[in-house]
């Protein structure tokens, strides 16, 4: 019977997922192809196709694989590729459903909860638009998904295959996403060594955590030898002031904070020297040297943003240190920002429109009512709070039993750290796009609440985990 229930699950998913992504065709949500010519975080589309190794080796601004996955399917595909990427990111986007099912019948007693779960992902206003974005989102919240699949796999068959495959998965996200830092690795890493540190396991966890720190430390060290720069991204100034001086304008032309970040290399001539690009010269100038790529889209990769972000940087500690109460300010405001509904995200906000009246409803996002700045400010804020009262309902409860039980799970322990790592460095650097990050760790949301929907309807005193025999 169990079996059968299973399977009906999985049909069940498949069926919606058909049906849902057939409807919001007929509204005109498709793969926005254009993003692989603008996005900044993408090299040069002739790069991806003709220089793809030596364009990922040249980027100081992202890290590698996401450019090499484009590279490889452009490659592959040719004239085809806009409906390879159509079809992969849809895949993603079914994988993440499956997988939060699977996880959730393994931590669960209950016949409903995974499948309720997995559809309140699968048709997501922001399910459905951000696997028409051509980016990474969708992407990380199915690795993040596959690590913790792996994790708990780990209790049940603690074996080098679960061990390779969570650490493998930390480390491509690593390796996509700057947000995710290497200290976060190292973190994680640490505490899970802990959980199993009495357990025959330990030795295996022990190795594959260490490769996998120096695997992603690598690429750390390529970009502070070729650039001078231990991140994957050089970016932080840049993004730092998107959060710093949002809502304090400076008029002061010669100071740089009166121009906005990521601006054209050009606006910036006054503040750099010239040298990086004398010294960088005839190495990929495509990439490095040219101020537009893609013919008319900003080059964000170019080398004078390094010197670009490092006086941003260095404005804004400044200004925090005279203006603390204001950046404190911001700070607050990107903390609920965190919570507002993903749709509002702005590069997506216009394949929002098209399914205005089922994201007010799905999501509560009161900004497509909102006219100008402050009323969409507020609408942003006001459509916050039902899901700032659901984290923390979750959370609240979820702690309650640990500390009632003394006892947290090694992946309850990870997924509670990623959501609180994301929404920590989310809030104290980025400004009004960081609730596209919490989207990217709602999955592992989805599954905490789960567990403590799953102890109510069981009607037990603490969240169900599966026998550790080790």
């Amino acid at each position: 019977m169990e079996n059968k229930n299973y399977r009906k699950d999985i049909w069940l998913i498949i069926f919606a997922f058909a049906t849902s992504r057939i409807i919001i065709g007929f509204f005109g949500i498709h793969l926005q192809y254009r993003n692989l010519f603008q996005y900044w975080q993408y090299l040069d589309v002739e790069t991806l196709k003709y220089d793809l190794l030596k364009g990922v080796w040249y980027d100081h601004a992202q890290p590698p694989l996401f450019n090499i996955l484009l590279g490889i399917v452009i490659k592959l595909s040719g004239a085809h590729a806009p409906f390879v990427f159509a079809s992969i990111f849809k895949l993603v986007s079914l994988t993440n459903a499956l997988l939060i099912c699977i996880i959730l019948k393994r931590l669960t007693n209950h016949r409903y909860i995974p499948i309720i779960f997995s559809l309140i992902y699968l048709l997501s206003p922001a399910t459905l638009i951000f696997e028409c974005e051509l980016f990474y989102t969708s992407f990380i919240s199915m690795l993040l998904l596959i690590s913790f699949f792996f994790l708990i796999n780990i209790q049940q068959k603690p074996g080098w295959g679960n061990s390779i495959g969570f650490f493998l998965s930390l480390v491509v996200v690593c390796l996509t996403r700057s947000l995710y830092h290497l200290f976060w690795l190292t973190l994680v890493a640490v505490l899970i060594l802990y959980c199993f540190r009495k357990k025959r396991i330990f030795n295996k966890l022990l190795l594959c955590s260490f490769i996998a720190v120096l695997v992603t430390a690598g690429w750390y060290l390529k970009n502070y030898f070729v650039f001078g720069k231990f991140s994957t991204s050089t970016w932080i100034g840049m993004n730092f002031s998107r959060n710093v001086f949002h809502d304090n304008e400076t008029r002061d032309s010669s100071r740089i904070e009166a121009y906005a970040p990521f601006s054209k290399v050009s606006v910036y001539r006054s503040f750099i020297s010239g040298a990086a690009e004398k010294k960088y010269a005839g190495l990929d100038d495509r990439d490095l040297l040219n101020e537009s790529k893609n013919d008319s889209f900003i080059n964000a990769n170019h080398i004078g943003y390094i010197e670009v972000s490092e006086k941003y940087m260095k404005a804004c500690k400044q200004y925090i240190k005279t203006h603390p109460m204001a950046y404190l300010q911001n700070v607050i405001q990107s903390c609920l920002i965190f919570f507002a509904p993903a749709t509002r995200y702005s590069l997506t906000e216009q394949q929002a429109k098209k399914i205005r009246a089922y994201d007010i409803v799905y999501s509560f996002n009161l900004s497509h009512f909102a006219e100008g700045k402050q009323q969409r400010r507020v609408a942003l804020l006001i459509s916050a709070i039902p899901k700032v009262i659901v984290y923390m309902f979750v959370f609240f409860v979820f702690f309650r039993q640990a500390i009632k039980n003394r006892f947290i799970s090694s992946w309850n322990l990870f997924l509670v750290l990623t959501i609180a790592f994301v929404f920590v460095v989310s809030s104290l650097l980025e400004h009004y796009e960081n609730m596209r990050f919490r989207y990217e760790a709602e999955p592992l949301f989805l599954l905490l609440a789960g567990q403590v929907v799953g102890m109510f309807l069981n009607k037990k005193n603490r969240i169900q985990q599966p026998e550790e025999q080790l």
